[in-house]
């Protein structure tokens, strides 16, 4: 009875060990267990609603908070109004390591549990208002979709949103037609529908699908408008395949 009960002791002290070092491992070196952490953890200090920096953030917070007040109002003219804040969190870092434990310098990485969260990541290298337009546009998109319209639309098709809020010469309309040889050298739509495609090879290469996916979705928008960039994601929510509902 008593090797009985040792036993018993033992194989419950290993499972508590287990799940202890499971947890400590995802929310410690998974990205997406630290970033669910970033509020509670002490190497952060929250600056503003749902924006964080690092506690020994080097950089002007008031510059900071100006810049994504700018970002914001160039989303809402794009939008009309903005969603996005209900599940997203911004964290701005200039901590090599701590940017090595977000995971990106420059992105919006989206999770769907607990529940659908954003988590705009900003370096301060990458700390201007272009980009963090960007990255709310993304932002905003994944809020107004649901997990699975979001899961749905191609690559090209987020980040050639994102784009249209990014006014950076190398996403320009005369880039656009000096590299594509005005328009007779594009890349397939097809072509860079899921993130392997898109983000595949060196930084030029991505750089020339973004500037094709801009292009794309700006002649889109001017066709069909705000309204009808709005109705295109209610379409999606309801369930309508993204190929019919952009094509019309």
């Amino acid at each position: 009875m008593k090797t009985k009960k040792k036993l018993l002791s033992c194989f419950i002290a290993a499972i508590l060990l287990l799940i202890t070092a499971a947890a400590v491992y995802f929310f410690q070196f998974n990205q997406c267990g630290y970033l669910m952490t970033v509020p509670y953890r002490p190497s952060f200090t929250e600056i503003a609603d749902k924006v964080y920096i690092n506690k020994d953030y080097s950089g002007d917070q008031q510059e900071v908070l100006d810049l994504i007040r700018q970002a914001e109002e160039r989303d809402r003219a794009f939008f009309g109004e903005l969603d996005f804040w209900d599940e997203t969190v911004i964290i701005i870092c200039d901590d090599e390591k701590l940017i090595s434990k977000l995971g990106e310098d420059h992105a919006t990485p989206t999770y769907f549990a607990p529940s659908k969260k954003h988590y705009i990541c900003i370096s301060d290298e990458y700390l201007k208002l272009d980009i963090i337009a960007h990255e709310i546009t993304h932002a905003e998109l994944h809020t107004r979709l649901s997990n699975e319209a979001l899961k749905r639309i191609p690559t090209w098709f987020d980040e050639g949103l994102a784009t249209q809020n990014d006014y950076r010469e190398q996403y320009s309309e005369e880039q656009w037609i000096k590299q594509t040889d005005s328009g007779k050298n594009i890349i397939a739509l097809e072509d860079m529908d899921t993130p392997a495609e898109f983000y595949a090879g060196e930084a030029e290469d991505r750089r020339f699908r973004y500037l094709n996916a801009k292009h794309e979705l700006a002649g889109w928008i001017e066709e069909h408008g705000q309204q009808g960039l709005l109705e295109l994601l209610d379409e999606l929510n309801n369930g309508t395949d993204f190929a019919a509902a952009y094509g019309k």
